[in-house]
């Protein structure tokens, strides 16, 4: 389904003919006018410099494409519009984010290049029901949940359909790649299984039910870190474990609470090439950033009115590069090197992105502070309705500078 489509029946040729014939006659061509910035959300606050700025957000496929007027409309028909109703896992490959939108049937394609919507597992039998979390590979094979069917669903680097894989007793809600392997958290089965990436067989478990380190009650999500180490997110344990490859545990993190470092409802989380891992904490409604030893070095995001605010956020992509496709919404005092991605369930920025960076040399907080949008900062009160502003309970403490300039490589 793709949000701009042209009707070959004869009248429609004429009027496309017609409208080619005016242009090349007028030598004009149709311009829209592009919208002015005015207010850009930062964080953190003043007078810390700004490493983390709002660029853009969709909520549906008519976000992506430019609005075309009356008479377009006349030669090219109205463009179906897609919503984005309650995103959750999310990636980015080659310019296209991908969506997975649990009350949609497959996964929504954003292509930022041509500017069109597309469903990716819209039918066939290779239909994604309820696609919950989505890896793709260097190599640009897609792996999908689906949590209706209880299955991986896999498309190649166009988007069609490869293979399903589904072994018996499987609960999927997480996927993670990693060379010839796929790491799949099992909710009910409070483990991680790996399954060969070709055949779907399961080769072998990570982790077993119980509160002990190493052990699950609910895990979540599950992500390989740049050291090729499995780490897994347990949303009623408030604890994100890393593992090594051979299934050992390694470390853990995190614990129920309301302090910088604690986690409340912590969903999926990334990693940049550098090693820092962003978690999504959908109680507080933000993203806290971790360097390898576990400690709080960043974060971005609060519930509110503000631009970039969020809403019951779920899902978290790091994407290194692609940044020029975003060139318009970034500050010009601002120096973005990579982007971030967070879907949220609610609220007007269902799919968000934000880059992280730092002002360009010679810039200054004078350069941002007139357009700069007040913003909350810090933990929200998870007690409040996640719809509502909630003030912060308890502030995290300045972050530490994170690297400014990203390595070229492409991520995960």
């Amino acid at each position: 389904m793709f949000t701009r489509y042209q009707s070959s029946s004869p009248s429609h040729k004429l009027k496309v003919l017609l409208f080619v014939i005016l242009l090349t006659a007028t030598g004009c061509q149709p311009q829209k006018a592009a919208a002015v910035r005015k207010e850009f959300s930062f964080w953190p606050s003043a007078p810390d410099e700004p490493r983390i700025q709002f660029l853009t957000s969709y909520v549906s496929s008519a976000d992506l494409t430019d609005k075309q007027t009356k008479f377009e409309d006349s030669i090219y028909g109205k463009a179906d519009v897609l919503p984005i109703t309650k995103p959750y896992g999310v990636a980015m490959w080659k310019g296209k984010i991908y969506v997975c939108d649990i009350r949609s049937k497959g996964v929504t394609v954003l292509d930022l290049q041509t500017r069109l919507t597309h469903i990716m597992g819209a039918s066939g039998v290779g239909q994604i029901d309820k696609a919950v979390d989505i890896a793709v590979s260097p190599d640009g094979y897609k792996y999908v949940v689906d949590a209706n069917r209880a299955v991986i669903v896999a498309f190649d680097q166009t988007d069609r359909f490869v293979a399903v894989f589904g072994p018996k007793d499987f609960n999927p809600v997480s996927v993670a790649v990693y060379k010839n392997e796929l790491f799949v958290a099992d909710f009910r089965g409070q483990k991680v299984k790996v399954l060969d990436r070709a055949t779907g067989a399961l080769r072998r478990t990570i982790g077993e039910g119980g509160p002990d380190d190493g052990q699950f009650v609910r895990p979540l999500a599950v992500r390989v870190n740049p050291k090729g180490q499995i780490v897994v997110s347990d949303i009623m344990k408030c604890r994100i474990q890393t593992f090594s490859a051979d299934g050992k545990f390694v470390s853990g993190i995190g614990q129920m609470g309301a302090t910088p470092g604690d986690l409340n409802k912590p969903k999926h989380f990334s990693f940049d090439s550098d090693g820092y891992m962003y978690v999504v904490d959908a109680g507080f409604n933000n993203v806290q950033v971790f360097d390898d030893e576990g400690k709080v070095v960043d974060y971005f995001g609060s519930s509110g009115t503000h631009p970039g605010s969020m809403d019951l956020p779920a899902g978290v992509f790091v994407q290194e590069g692609d940044v020029d496709l975003f060139k318009q919404y970034i500050h010009p005092a601002f120096q973005a090197e990579r982007l971030i991605i967070v879907t949220n369930q609610f609220g007007p920025h269902r799919v968000a992105v934000y880059a992280q960076g730092h002002l360009k040399k010679g810039k200054t907080l004078a350069d941002v502070l007139p357009s700069r949008a007040n913003v909350e900062t810090g933990v929200d009160d998870p007690s409040k309705p996640t719809t509502q502003p909630a003030s912060p309970r308890d502030r995290l403490p300045a972050p530490l500078n994170l690297p400014t300039t990203a390595p070229a490589t492409q991520s995960r």
